[in-house]
């Protein structure tokens, strides 16, 4: 009988520390889960901001003031406001790939930790297309100071339109 209810309590104590262990587990598990959807949110909230911050720039005549100093004036403003498309592009896009990129819990069955994804090349490959259109067109102008206004106004606009189809595109990720 003794040896019986010894038997039992390890039994019993072999039970509740393995009972112990798997909830030790469930609760870094959760931990986990947590973690990677904090950094989901933080991500879209990064993108989110910056794509906002372009649409409502896209509205609005960002060199309004630089009118009076000519076209030389107005290219560098332009090219100033470039300067800040372009980050904020560069915020969006990053956005997205780390998206792509994140393995959360209930998809990491399908999904590995990757560094490079096919969008990446996209945009790489957009990157180059909207600078070459832009050189292109400017060529219009060549000689003239207004050749300096129209690439920057075009690195504008193709960054921003580009920036609204990436939106509608990848809307789910936002989701």
């Amino acid at each position: 009988m003794l040896n019986r209810l010894k038997r039992s309590s390890c039994a019993l104590l072999l039970v509740t520390c393995a009972q112990a262990q798997s909830g030790v587990r469930l609760k870094a598990g959760n931990d986990s889960a947590q973690a990677a959807h904090t950094k989901q949110q933080t991500i879209r909230q990064r993108g989110t901001k910056a794509l906002e911050s372009e649409q409502d720039r896209s509205k609005a005549y960002l060199c309004a003031n630089a009118e009076t100093g000519g076209n030389a004036a107005i290219g560098a403003c332009l090219v100033a406001e470039g300067k800040t498309t372009e980050h904020d592009y560069l915020a969006y896009a990053r956005s997205i790939g780390a998206l792509l990129r994140l393995v959360l819990p209930e998809t990491s069955r399908h999904k590995t930790a990757i560094e490079r994804v096919p969008f990446d090349a996209g945009e790489d490959a957009w990157r180059n297309y909207r600078d070459q259109s832009c050189t292109s067109m400017a060529t219009q102008w060549e000689g003239g100071d207004q050749a300096s206004v129209a690439y920057a106004n075009c690195r504008l606009t193709l960054t921003w339109n580009h920036m609204n189809e990436l939106a509608k595109l990848y809307s789910d990720l936002w989701h």
